[in-house]
């Protein structure tokens, strides 16, 4: 079992400093004055032999590009512009079905600045990039930078003018891949290729962590709250003081040590498979490869029918319809390689507890993992299998060590089966969210606001009678009386299924926003709830898929980025960008919670050309090629380089490339959103 751990610990220490640590790209900076005044940043790069750096204009989809983060400085101005300085080489990879532009041996990039100063300044900043051999082992290529420059010629101040059509030249494909400009201070040590989802500036330039619904220690908190309610199921429970009295009638003296190997080992099982697995497609792919498969994960219509029909089958198990078991074979031999004792029959022993108990965990475990892939970080299904495992391997550890408190727990019952069957009902709800992403992202209109709604409050009443014995279901007791906890549960569900009755006539239930259908798709609302009415912008012609898609609260707005550009060049005015999904739960979240405020609507109508790009939406383009969805999650990664959303962009038309502030990410407080409008 030692050497099992050693061997485990050195791959996990290797993938990620392999990953991380080992440099296989050198670089050197410099500056150069030219006669016109401008400044070159030369940017030199030595790649170790066998490996490439991929070029800053490397396909979508393919290997993650170079990105090269300036500081923001008021003693210069750039056009965004990435030169490369020797033409890359270009091989097709099959595996990215695309032809990758990277260099090898050196290679060397410019960026020109122009000085609003005439004194010496320094330009700060740092690159990121993938530097891969050709068995695709790949390194991250991190550096800061700091280059002193030495400006000669200052730069005369230019007179603004009011935008006009015929004046903004559109730009080339390759003008558009431009350098990302940090606002934070300078002496702000940071990475940013992009504007991370998990950050928000402030007016007064202070970093701040919103109050992200989705964070990790969130998802760890709601995985071990399931990892607790494994337990009380009838294929769980009974086998804890078995377990608990195997080790400590334990003969060799080391009871209480294999009870902490035995927590620990289905620890191992349930996290080690879903972190090696994660950890192998950020090195093969990156991190954007990895959002791509969940944010595909949680858009397309096939795995969200699987895991509506998967979370439809658990919940028929957990109303006694039948039991998933695993296959005996599997079972006996776990059971046979366990009986053979010492440190590696410990760790089958669990192995044995978690295939035995897989027809109750199974469901709670598929449950919290496919909610964890939701918003594209990788760490949140490994950070929710831990959370999961430890609380569900506590007591089988914990009752070793105190068995007094063993002697305290309920005796098993008809009550178990009743937790499993208010499980059922649970699993029969959530899958119905998995159908309506479904049904939102195809347009299918089957499964509306008030459809929904209705599905949950008729689950919600089953389960009040269920639990007030007027339903009885296969495998449960007589109920001869009520006890008080499951009267608390039956208060809970009533006053559940009363909140819920309002949202059929059109009450904004923000509680539930993101789990539910949103208002837009409802057919009957009885009162426009804090509809702003005055103000409204008016849109230059009647948008594209408008007849499809639609924003709250009456704002108009584009649903695709060249026609709003135009609009906003034509109106004056800053362009607003939303990418948002039709399957995003924070999204709906902003929608129902800051958007709803009168202030925010006033300005976003007033101020604003909006343009609301959905990343998943499965709407086929004019094209017929490529769906919208596909085209704005592109864009989207192409341009700021990040796949989540909601992300708030404020755009000036007549520089369309560079954002005019930082952008915004998930943050439900009203006022910050406000000052970030104004």
């Amino acid at each position: 079992m030692k050497k099992i751990l050693f061997v485990l610990t050195l791959i996990f220490a290797f993938t990620i400093s392999y990953a991380q640590n080992k440099e296989n790209v050198s670089w050197t900076f410099s500056s150069k004055t030219l006669s016109n005044g401008n400044i070159e940043l030369l940017f030199n790069a030595v790649i170790s032999d066998g490996f490439r750096l991929y070029s800053p204009y490397n396909p979508q989809g393919a290997s993650m590009p170079l990105t090269i983060t300036l500081d923001e400085n008021n003693a210069f101005t750039t056009d965004n512009k990435i030169i490369e300085l020797q033409k890359p080489e270009e091989h097709y990879e099959e595996i990215f079905d695309a032809t990758e532009k990277f260099f090898k041996g050196k290679a060397s990039f410019k960026i020109i600045i122009k000085p609003t100063e005439n004194k010496d300044f320094t330009v700060s900043g740092s690159l990121k990039g993938q530097a891969c051999d050709e068995q695709f082992m790949c390194t991250m290529v991190r550096k800061n930078f700091s280059i002193n420059v030495t400006a000669q010629k200052k730069k005369q101040q230019t007179v603004t003018k009011p935008i006009k059509k015929d004046s903004i030249k559109p730009k080339t494909e390759q003008e558009k891949d431009t350098v990302v400009i940090n606002s934070e201070k300078k002496d702000s040590v940071q990475h940013v290729e992009t504007i991370p989802i998990s950050e928000q500036q402030q007016p007064n330039n202070q970093i701040i962590k919103p109050v992200s619904e989705d964070s990790l220690p969130k998802i760890f908190f709601i995985a071990f709250l399931a990892g607790l309610a494994a337990i009380f199921t009838p294929c769980v429970f009974p086998m804890i003081p078995m377990t608990v009295t195997y080790f400590l009638k334990d003969k060799s003296g080391k009871g209480k040590f294999h009870a902490l190997i035995y927590g620990l080992s289905i620890i191992l099982l349930y996290t080690l498979p879903v972190a090696i697995l994660l950890i192998l497609s950020n090195l093969l792919g990156g991190e954007n490869f990895t959002a791509s498969i969940f944010n595909l994960m949680s858009t397309h219509w096939l795995p969200n029918i699987l895991f509506f029909i998967i979370f439809f089958i658990f919940a028929l198990s957990f109303l006694g319809m039948f039991e998933i078991v695993m296959p005996s074979s599997l079972i006996n031999k776990a059971e046979q390689r366990g009986d053979k004792g010492g440190l590696i029959g410990i760790f089958f022993l669990a192995f044995v507890l978690v295939l035995v108990s897989f027809s109750c965990t199974g469901p709670i475990v598929g449950s919290v993992l496919v909610e964890s892939t939701s918003g594209g970080n990788f760490l949140k299904p490994i950070t929710a299998m831990f959370g999961f495992s430890l609380a569900f391997a506590m007591p089988f550890t914990l009752f070793a060590f105190f068995p007094d408190i063993m002697k305290k727990l309920p005796k098993s019952g008809g009550w178990l089966n009743t937790v499993k069957v208010v499980l059922g009902f649970v699993e029969l709800a959530l899958g119905m969210k998995f159908l309506s992403v479904v049904d939102q992202t195809y347009h299918w209109h089957i499964l509306d606001r008030e459809t929904y709604l209705s599905i949950w409050i008729a689950i919600g009443i089953m389960l009040f009678l269920y639990l007030i014995g007027k339903l009885k279901l296969p495998h449960d007791s007589d109920l001869e009386h009520i006890k008080v906890p499951r009267i608390l549960l039956s208060i809970s569900t009533l006053s559940f299924i009363v909140y819920l009755i309002p949202g059929l006539f059109g009450a904004p239930l923000k509680a539930l926003a993101g789990y539910i259908p949103p208002i837009t798709t409802q057919d009957f609302v009885m009162t426009p709830n804090n509809v702003v009415t005055d103000n409204q912008s008016t849109l230059c012609k009647t948008p594209k898929y408008s007849d499809k898609l639609s924003l709250p609260f009456g704002i108009k707005a584009y649903f695709e980025y060249d026609e709003a550009l135009e609009c906003a060049k034509n109106m004056n005015k800053p362009l607003l960008l939303i990418f948002t999904g039709h399957g995003c739960v924070n999204c709906r979240k902003m929608e129902e919670n800051v958007w709803s405020d009168s202030r925010v609507q006033n300005i976003m109508k007033k101020d604003y050309i909006i343009c609301a790009l959905y990343t998943d939406d499965r709407t086929l383009s004019e094209d017929g090629k490529h769906t919208i969805g596909e085209i704005n999650s592109q864009f989207q990664e192409k341009q700021f380089h990040i796949n989540a959303q909601p992300y708030y962009v404020i755009i000036n038309p007549l520089n369309p490339n560079v954002p005019t502030k930082q952008p915004m990410a998930y943050n439900p407080d009203v006022e910050s959103f406000i000052n970030y409008l104004k």
